[in-house]
């Protein structure tokens, strides 16, 4: 089949039913050109099974339309290797839904490059499990805006662990409310540093 596959136009691939879609092996998927992966229509992509969508490479993955990704069930969408997650860009993620989001093992987490993770909504951040956010590397707690801190539930904000305090800035500390500050654990304040500690308003210290 795989052979076969790669004699298809893009037309024909597109006029492949799902029933086929659904059947190809690794081999059959590895065969597919860049145009032929594009030419899938999605109905055609909700139709991969979990198998076909791990075998897909980060250049086919690349290329997928961001329609396409969003419309790939929790399943499909925690099949993809973590090669795969690191090669969609910021549309890419930001087309993926919260149940999608959610669905992320904490190694594709960790694979979100620092300048994709930056564009998050806060809905996009919250949408993540404790977890989730506690795999989140420092470069990647390092990359996250002042206005996405500042939007954290309390879900997210005490699932930070001390690696990921340490490295927030005074300016992302002072620009959390109050009431966030008051969730923080008793571990969480003990990983603030002097510098961090220091330069903390009166209001987070009361």
């Amino acid at each position: 089949m795989a052979s076969m596959i790669s004699n298809l136009t893009t037309a024909q691939i597109a006029a492949l039913s799902t029933n086929v879609i659904a059947g190809l092996s690794t081999e059959d998927w590895l065969a597919f050109s860049t145009n032929q992966i594009v030419a899938l229509t999605t109905a055609q992509m909700v139709a991969i099974s979990t198998t076909g969508i791990a075998a897909l490479t980060t250049t086919q993955v690349a290329n997928l339309e961001s329609a396409d990704l969003a419309a790939l069930s929790s399943a499909q969408i925690r099949a993809l290797s973590t090669a795969a997650i690191a090669a969609m860009d910021s549309a890419d993620l930001d087309a993926l839904t919260s149940v999608q989001l959610a669905a992320l093992s904490t190694a594709q987490i960790r694979a979100i490059e620092t300048a994709d993770l930056a564009v998050f909504s806060s809905t996009d951040l919250n949408s993540l499990g404790s977890a989730q956010f506690a795999a989140l590397t420092t470069a990647q707690v390092d990359a996250l805006t002042t206005a996405q801190l500042v939007n954290l539930g309390s879900t997210q904000l005490t699932a930070l662990g001390s690696a990921q305090i340490a490295t927030l800035s005074t300016g992302d500390l002072n620009a959390l409310t109050s009431a966030q500050f008051q969730q923080l654990g008793t571990a969480q304040i003990a990983a603030l540093t002097t510098t961090q500690v220091a330069n903390l308003e009166s209001a987070d210290l009361a």
